[in-house]
């Protein structure tokens, strides 16, 4: 689920030239005080979503996907971290194949129930 997330931001971020990025982003980053309204209902907007992912997570965890000890809370921001900071390198330029190789970074980082196995560290 997390890896089409990701690889679809890379997509969609990159995939018109001239409008690069996320307006749930860039609206809240470049409104000026007259638009305060505005970004709240963004700020509250990326909120749902992030809460949405928390509870989707917490499923994950219930249903055996995720690690017991996963922090859903953790995890659900993270995801939030990284397409924010995918959607600010589109508008700066970074290429597709970059924003993809970040997104492959960040999964890379993923709890699994092989990585508590192997001794490695989850989320």
């Amino acid at each position: 689920m997390v890896a089409r997330i990701f690889r679809g931001a890379a997509e969609l971020q990159t995939r018109y030239p001239d409008k690069k990025g996320c307006l749930f982003v860039h609206g809240d980053l470049a409104g000026s005080d007259d638009a305060e309204p505005i970004r709240h209902s963004l700020i509250d907007a990326r909120a749902d979503g992030e809460a949405s992912l928390r509870e989707r997570f917490e499923r994950a965890k219930q249903e055996g996907d995720l690690p017991e000890t996963a922090n859903c809370a953790v995890l659900a921001t993270f995801v939030m971290a990284v397409l924010h900071g995918m959607a600010v390198q589109a508008k700066a330029g970074v290429s597709r194949n970059m924003l993809e190789a970040v997104a492959e970074q960040a999964l890379s980082t993923w709890p699994t129930k092989s990585s508590l196995l192997s001794g490695g560290k989850s989320s």
